[in-house]
């Protein structure tokens, strides 16, 4: 029902947020816990309004109720004489709702003038939304696929899509805004409580959601975002600016590939069944994805034309690496039949590094689960066991 409800119309001043250190409100029948600093005053709006609802509904079927019984038919005469008009009550049925709804109308504007002004001191992520995944990008440079905030300090989402209409919503901040394609939209809000661990030490997350249908797998765009204490938050975004940088080359396959296949695997599987592209898996004959770019192979793109072709001493890419690359940084240029194209580019997302951690990965699929997890027995015994590094 929250998600129906135009939120950001209900949000305070940037000042008051800034203010105050509110903790999260308690969940309730209608609502899940706040846990932003607007939540107090934009559950209290909303229980206002549900509060008026709940007192027109009882007056209206009480009256209609004793109504039914009070005129009810006697016997078998039928009175069908009555009053046609009642000045005083026709005009209070008019003014009352006015003067209501005028009210709800300035509560709303108010919110909304200031909550697009987000303070000067926010700290602003920059977020693209695309078929069929969110991504996130720090001022550092650091980017992952959860989003992860600072407590305590109001954060600006500054969003744009790279192909249909998005809405980012996260309920238990209370906010929500659409996410169009061909412009810039923001929203802001400030969480003062870490999220910290639950009893089994697991982290605790609050949910994040595309509530605008984008397509077959729309539902793929849920994530989690982690509030942070300032010193974890400035720690993390150490760690994921350099996580790439520090793991040996020998280890990209299976260290960084899995997390970076994260954002491919909406679209892409590794078992051969059919996604809205094609799969990494053996799914016409001509082998997996790597074994299909070798020389000679007559996987078929742009329309009937064979793979090899293309790849080979003197073709338009000399090795399967070129083209695996141009397939990423420009996706429509050779598309493969019978898909059409869909693929974002992931140019200025993903280093040469990244891009080279996933064509490892792609060597050296069959040591990998359908989930793109890495088999355990599949990781070199040098690793020391640490096979959970690329299943995160």
């Amino acid at each position: 029902m929250l998600n129906m409800i135009p939120t950001i119309l209900l949000q305070t001043s940037p000042d008051a947020a800034l203010s105050k250190t509110q903790g999260v409100t308690p969940r309730t029948f209608w609502l899940p816990e706040g846990a932003s600093t607007i939540a107090p005053e934009l559950d209290w709006v909303f229980n206002f309004i549900n509060y008026i609802n709940y007192f027109f509904f009882f007056l209206v079927v009480g009256i209609m109720c004793y109504f039914v019984w009070r005129y009810r038919q006697r016997g078998r005469e039928v009175y069908a004489r009555g009053p046609n008009h009642h000045t005083v009550l026709e005009v209070g049925w008019t003014v009352l709702p006015t003067l209501i709804v005028v009210v709800i109308f300035f509560m709303g504007f108010k919110g909304f003038v200031s909550a697009k002004t987000a303070p000067e001191n926010a700290y602003q992520i920059d977020v693209t939304a695309l078929k069929w995944a969110w991504k996130f990008k720090y001022p550092n440079g650091a980017q992952s696929d959860d989003l992860y905030v600072p407590a305590g300090r109001p954060v600006k989402l500054v969003m744009r899509s790279e192909d249909v209409l998005h809405s980012l919503y996260i309920r238990d901040f209370r906010v929500k805004q659409d996410v169009v394609p061909g412009r810039y939209s923001s929203l802001w809000f400030q969480a003062d409580n870490p999220t910290g661990k639950n009893e089994k030490g697991e982290d605790n997350f609050h949910h994040l959601f595309c509530t605008e249908f984008c397509g077959t797998f729309h539902s793929n765009m849920n994530r989690k975002v982690f509030v942070l204490s300032q010193d974890e938050f400035d720690g993390w975004l150490v760690e994921q600016a350099r996580w790439l940088d520090k793991i040996d080359d020998s280890e990209l396959w299976w260290k960084a590939g899995p997390k970076l296949f994260v954002a491919c695997k909406t679209c892409h599987t590794l078992d051969g069944s059919v996604g809205t592209g094609p799969s990494w898996g053996n799914y016409d004959g001509t082998g997996n994805i790597w074994e299909r770019t070798k020389t000679g192979s007559t996987h078929k793109i742009d329309g009937g034309k064979n793979l090899g072709d293309i790849i080979g001493p003197g073709k338009e890419y000399e090795t399967p690496d070129g083209y695996i690359r141009e397939s990423i940084l420009n996706p429509g240029k050779h598309l493969v039949d019978p898909y059409g194209n869909v693929m974002p580019t992931f140019k200025g997302q993903l280093s040469d590094r990244g891009i080279q951690a996933l064509i490892d990965m792609m060597k050296n699929l069959d040591k990998f689960n359908k989930d793109g997890t890495v088999k355990p027995e599949a990781i070199p015994q040098t690793a020391g066991g640490a096979a959970g590094v690329a299943a995160k």
